[in-house]
């Protein structure tokens, strides 16, 4: 009776090993595809530094292709304008009165 339970264990336990070496094997895939795998930088790379590792890491997270190229429709041109005109407003000073100064007592 302790066999058999002893064979599923071993079983499992394979499989459990077997399961976290595949997610290791993936991680350490995907970890070397970002970097460069010899070390030397590329041309562009060399000329720009960081920037251009930081854009390329940009554009896998946020896609360019994942915007929509379409302009926006619906909207007639006056309400648009409208729309415009307020918002320019809203960065304008509004005028203030001037302060009202009383002086009590006195001559």
């Amino acid at each position: 009776m302790a066999q058999p339970r002893k064979g599923q264990q071993n079983r499992r336990f394979l499989i459990m090993h077997g399961f976290l070496l595949g997610l290791a094997l993936l991680w350490f895939a995907g970890c070397s595809t970002i970097t460069s795998s010899d070390g030397v930088p590329r041309t562009m790379e060399a000329d720009y530094g960081r920037s251009v590792t930081f854009n390329r890491l940009e554009m896998m997270v946020n896609p360019p292709d994942a915007a929509d190229p379409k302009p926006p429709v619906g909207m007639p041109p006056q309400a648009a304008k409208n729309a415009q005109d307020r918002y320019d407003k809203s960065f304008k000073e509004k005028e203030r009165p001037a302060p009202l100064i009383q002086v009590i007592g006195g001559q």
